[in-house]
């Protein structure tokens, strides 16, 4: 495949591709926001619904990007602020949101324990706490993003060996670590749940060893969780290995041709596009694999109406 020929297929997937993620992808988080709040709380739903918002912050961000860019010759203050918070708000609320669904994994795995002294674990008010170490914790965590990002000849961008640090923190952190822990946690309930057989009760019963009923709604939260971890997996695997290639080869290849230069860039918009699906998909997969959230969804549009009408 010629290189005029990726950068015609990369210029209709932006222009028309990455709208339509954010769009129904913003409007899936809003929905999903609403109708879990709606609902009575548990910690799973809390990390759910935060995810959500993060999620909407995170594509809303990268198309005001998209749609204004920024312009950093004249390396002003404001320019150098522009350049720097480009690069570290959406590492911030990207991974606020994967930490999120890690933490909603983990829910799942304490609430289909045997042991009591686990299931406790999971409460709203924990979930609260978490929650908030979580913003702090990567707003630190990740400012040597803000600091390493500068400006060089109008380019915002990292350059030199910090550029070589930030793609291993990326791997490592963004690209890694959070498939590796959902993978871990989701095998563990998994293995949870063919262990204790779960049966479906109309009530949450856990005052017995070894006897864990789940209720319906909390039966779909489990089911979604594990499948929002695929879904992760499959979206986010191709960035870290694009990195990892980008690197080897920078420290191989003494100069690139314009072909693989193209190439790497292609794979590298396909691999942000990618992650760009997993913050918009949450929504469409409660539809598909939740009955319970098919129903709130129908209700919340049945509440509207009437609230129409009798505004009317």
């Amino acid at each position: 495949m010629s290189s005029r020929t990726l950068t015609a297929i990369q210029t209709q997937l932006n222009f028309y591709a990455n709208p339509t993620v954010a769009i129904l992808g913003g409007i899936g988080n809003i929905f999903v926001t609403i109708i879990f709040t709606r609902q009575h709380q548990n910690a799973c739903s809390m990390y759910l619904v935060t995810a959500a918002i993060f999620n909407t912050f995170y594509l809303g961000f990268n198309r005001i990007l998209q749609y204004f860019p920024f312009y950093y010759l004249d390396e002003t203050a404001r320019a150098f602020f522009l350049c720097k918070i480009r690069a570290y708000l959406p590492t911030v609320f990207g991974q606020v949101a994967k930490t999120m669904i890690v933490f909603a994994c983990i829910d799942r795995y304490l609430i289909t324990s045997n042991r009591v002294t686990f299931r406790a674990l999971s409460t709203p008010k924990r979930a609260k706490y978490l929650i908030v170490l979580s913003i702090i914790f990567w707003s630190l965590v990740s400012s040597h993003i803000a600091v390493g990002t500068t400006i060089i000849n109008g380019q915002c961008g990292t350059f030199g060996v910090y550029a070589t640090i930030y793609s291993i923190f990326t791997i490592i952190v963004i690209g890694s670590a959070p498939p590796i822990t959902m993978g871990i946690c989701g095998y563990l309930t998994y293995r949870n749940m063919r262990r204790l057989r779960l049966r479906i009760q109309p009530a949450v019963n856990n005052t017995n060893e070894g006897n864990v009923n789940i209720r319906q709604r909390d039966r779909d939260l489990l089911i979604i969780v594990m499948y929002e971890i695929c879904i992760y997996v499959l979206t986010a695997s191709l960035y870290p290995i694009v990195l990892i290639e980008t690197i080897i080869s920078n420290n191989t290849i003494s100069s690139k041709s314009a072909q693989h230069l193209q190439i790497e860039n292609f794979l590298l918009f396909m691999s942000f596009l990618l992650l760009s699906v997993n913050s918009a998909a949450a929504c469409y997969i409660y539809l598909i694999l939740s009955k319970s959230f098919r129903r709130d969804f129908k209700q919340l549009f049945i509440y509207i109406y009437r609230k129409l009408i009798r505004q009317t």
